[in-house]
C-alpha cells in the first residue's frame, strides 16, 4: 500500500496497518524546517518529507498577475503561502508581522453601500496559473495530492472591512454583508472551477477554509454564520464534489456548533483539529461524527509540542493511534504549522513516534 492508497483507505474508515501522516498544510516554518533537514541529512524539503514518511502532497497554482507590493509577489509565488491570497491580490497592504503575514489598514472600513464594494479592485482568476498547478500535482503520483488551501470569507472581510465593522455589519447591514460574500464567492468559484477540471487524475482532493472562531466557540451565532457563509460554502464544496474530488476545510477554533452544517453541504476532512479549543478534542469529535467524517490534525502545536518533552509527544501520537486504529478516518498531523519555536527534538519525536506507529498501543489507554 502507498503513501495515495493508504489516505484513501483511512479516509473511507477502513483499517490500515499505519495511520497515514502529514505535515500541515505540506509547510513548516523555515528555522525548524532546516534543523530537520540538518538532524535527518536530508537533501531537500522533499527529501526531508519523503524521509518523514509524509503521505500527502499540498499544491497551489502559482501567481502570474500583476505587480504586486514589494515582497508580497515572492510569498504568493511560494508553494507553501495560499494565505497569501488574503492579502496584496485583495487589495490589502501585506505586513509582515513577527510570526507570518500580516495586513495593514482595511481598504473597505468605509464601505456602506454596494457601490462602494464595486469601486474597490477585486482580483481575477486570470491571474494564476493551472496548467503549471496540474504539471506540479503530476510528480506526486505515490500521494495523496491536495489543491487549493486557505480561502476565507469571514476571515477576509476582516480583514478589508476591520473586525468591529465587520460583526457590526452582520447585523446591522446585512445587505453590505451579502454584496461582499457575493463578490468574493464569484472569484473563488471561478478560481476553484479551473482547479477542479484542470486537474482531475493529477489531484485528489481540494482544500477550502475560513477562520471564524475563538477558543470557546464561533465569534457569531450559528443562525448568523448559516445566513450569510452557509450556502456560500455549499457552491464552493459543491465544485469539488461534483467533480470527484474530495473535500478537506481548514477553520481554528471551535468549530463544534457547525460542524454537523458542513457534513450536511458536502465535508468529508475537516482540519486543523484544535484541541486545547471548546469541544475540540479528537477523541469527542470522533466519537459525535466520526461516523460521517474524517480528520486531519489533532495534535497540539498551542502547548505539548513547544512546551511539552518527546515523551509526551509521543504518547499523544500513540493515543491517536489507538482511537484511530480499528476505523480509519484519520490523516495524522499537528494542529496547526510548526513554528521556529517547538524544539526540533520534539517535532523529531512527533514522526519518530508516526514512523514506528505500526505497533499499537494498549487498548488500556484511555
Amino acid at each position: 500500500m502507498d503513501n495515495k492508497q493508504r489516505v484513501l483507505a483511512s479516509l473511507s474508515h477502513e483499517r490500515v496497518g499505519q495511520i497515514p501522516f502529514d505535515i500541515f498544510e505540506g509547510w513548516m516554518w523555515p528555522g525548524i524546517t532546516a534543523s530537520m533537514v540538518r538532524e535527518l541529512h536530508a537533501k531537500d524539503y522533499e527529501d526531508l518529507l519523503d524521509k518523514l514518511g509524509v503521505c500527502c502532497r499540498w499544491v497551489t497554482p502559482m501567481y502570474r498577475g500583476p505587480t504586486l507590493p514589494l515582497g508580497a509577489k515572492d510569498r504568493i509565488a511560494s508553494p507553501h503561502t495560499t494565505h497569501s491570497l488574503n492579502a496584496a491580490i485583495w487589495g490589502l497592504e501585506p505586513g509582515l508581522r513577527e510570526h507570518g503575514l500580516g495586513t495593514a489598514g482595511h481598504p473597505l472600513a468605509q464601505a456602506q453601500s454596494r457601490q462602494d464594494i464595486l469601486q474597490h479592485a477585486w482580483p481575477s482568476p486570470d491571474w494564476f496559473d493551472y496548467a503549471e498547478l496540474r504539471e506540479n500535482a503530476r510528480k506526486h503520483k505515490n500521494h495523496f495530492v491536495i489543491a487549493g488551501g486557505f480561502s476565507p470569507l469571514f476571515y477576509l472581510l476582516s480583514d478589508l472591512c476591520g473586525m468591529e465593522k465587520t460583526l457590526m455589519d452582520l447585523l446591522l447591514n446585512p445587505e453590505l454583508i451579502e454584496a461582499l460574500v457575493g463578490r468574493i464567492v464569484e472569484f473563488y468559484k471561478d478560481y476553484f472551477a479551473r482547479i477542479a477540471k484542470m486537474c482531475k487524475g493529477t489531484v485528489d482532493a481540494i482544500a477550502f477554509g475560513d477562520d471564524f472562531s475563538g477558543q470557546k466557540a464561533i465569534l457569531m451565532s450559528p443562525e448568523i454564520w448559516r445566513r450569510y457563509f452557509k450556502r456560500a460554502w455549499a457552491e464552493l464544496f459543491g465544485i469539488a464534489k461534483e467533480n470527484g474530488y474530495k473535500v478537506f476545510f481548514h477553520s481554528c477554533g471551535s468549530v463544534f456548533e457547525i460542524i454537523s452544517d458542513l457534513i450536511e453541504i458536502g465535508l468529508d476532512v475537516l482540519y486543523p483539529i484544535q484541541p486545547k479549543a471548546k469541544l475540540m478534542d479528537i477523541a469527542t469529535l470522533k466519537d459525535r461524527f466520526g461516523d460521517s467524517l474524517s480528520f486531519y490534525g489533532g495534535v497540539d502545536v498551542q502547548e505539548l509540542l513547544p512546551f511539552g518533552k518527546p515523551e509526551e509527544i509521543k504518547e499523544e501520537v500513540r493515543r491517536m493511534q489507538w482511537l484511530f486504529s480499528d476505523s480509519g478516518g484519520y490523516i495524522l498531523s499537528t494542529s496547526h504549522v510548526i513554528m521556529d519555536e517547538i524544539p526540533v527534538e520534539n517535532a523529531l519525536a512527533l514522526y519518530e513516534q508516526v514512523r514506528g506507529g505500526r505497533v499499537w498501543c494498549s487498548k488500556q489507554m484511555t
